[in-house]
């Protein structure tokens, strides 16, 4: 097995033999001198030579399905060529360490490249989920919102049987809506559908990230459509305040108005047809009593009896049309009720 001092040494006489040139979203290399090979022969010509910044980390996704994380390098091109992809190989203290692939890395572009399993950790996970009590109502053009939480929260649980220390990246998926706890640990790095999260691990140590998320839950209502049980199955439920509770049983009051006034005008709708109805049946007995002895007699007698309910009709109607007059001013006013009813309460 080389030295490190003649690994070292190595690279520094082993001379790049290309220069690299951006072409928009590809790359070339081009070779500075002519390179020879004879037939059957073959040539390992250094095509490119350069420092670049890694961290050596463990990396454990839940959708890899094992609780063995992999062992991988967190590099950043920090070169001003761009890194081909392909192959690579580990050397860890001038031992091999493993390899892996890897797609073409641009200058300054962060990639996790994964190479061998580490075999020192074990992961687990811990899931839990609550529907939490309404925790806002908002009141605008004539809806009620009431807004509660859907929690959830998961703990990764880590052990690390090595006798050296391990820093972990968990990748812990994002989903839409859901928005990680203010007061919780934040992740090193956000990319396409994942959180990055850096857990330290000592020797013979668990240790524990508890991820915190929720995600608002909306229940919408029409004002004009609250009922009594409504509002008292919101006041059990904790999920209005005593300040709403009124201004929807202002609401429901006024409701109560309409109705009254809508049941009246039923009720006198409903005399108006029973009139008509017997003024129907008088005339047909009128129509009848031609030619009889009773003609005379009983006819001033139904005249007199239709001479009365169009009477009747005449009161009826101006009732009616004061009670279409009086509901519609009250529901103009339940209306307005409605519409300049705002606001926002936090519970």
């Amino acid at each position: 097995m080389p030295e490190e001092a003649e690994v070292e040494q190595a690279q520094e006489e082993s001379e790049p033999a290309a220069e690299g040139n951006a072409l928009g979203d590809l790359f070339e290399y081009k070779l500075k001198e002519r390179v020879t090979i004879r037939k059957n022969q073959s040539a390992l010509v250094p095509i490119l030579q350069t420092e670049v910044a890694a961290e050596k980390v463990s990396l454990w996704s839940e959708s890899l399905g094992v609780p063995r994380p992999l062992r991988a390098l967190w590099l950043t091109n920090t070169s001003t060529l761009t890194l081909d992809g392909g192959s690579f190989n580990v050397l860890d203290s001038n031992t091999f360490g493993g390899e892996g692939l890897t797609e073409a890395v641009k200058p300054g572009e962060r990639r996790l490249l994964s190479y061998a399993t580490d075999l020192g950790l074990l992961v687990d996970t811990k899931a839990e989920s609550a529907r939490e009590r309404v925790t806002r109502v908002l009141i605008t053009q004539g809806t009620m919102a009431t807004i509660s939480e859907e929690r959830e929260k998961k703990t990764y649980i880590v052990r690390n049987e090595d006798t050296t220390p391990r820093t972990l990246i968990i990748e812990h998926p994002t989903r839409p809506e859901w928005k990680l706890a203010a007061d919780g640990p934040q992740p090193e790095e956000k990319v396409s559908g994942l959180y990055r999260f850096r857990l330290t691990l000592e020797p013979k140590k668990t240790e524990r990230l508890v991820i915190n998320e929720s995600k608002p839950q909306f229940t919408q209502y029409e004002l004009k459509a609250v009922t009594d049980e409504q509002i008292d199955l919101l006041l059990r439920q904790k999920s209005i305040s005593s300040e709403v509770e009124k201004s929807l049983r202002r609401i429901l009051s006024q409701k109560n108005v309409v109705a009254e006034y809508d049941s009246q005008i039923k009720t006198q709708q409903q005399q108006i047809d029973q009139i008509f109805g017997d003024q129907a049946r008088l005339r047909e007995s009128m129509k009848s009593l031609k030619g009889s002895t009773e003609e005379k007699t009983l006819l001033q007698r139904y005249i007199r009896q239709l001479d009365d309910e169009e009477t009747q009709l005449e009161g009826l109607r101006k009732k009616k049309q004061g009670l279409e007059g009086q509901r519609q001013l009250s529901d103009v006013l339940l209306r307005n009720i409605i519409q300049q009813l705002q606001m926002d309460v936090s519970l």
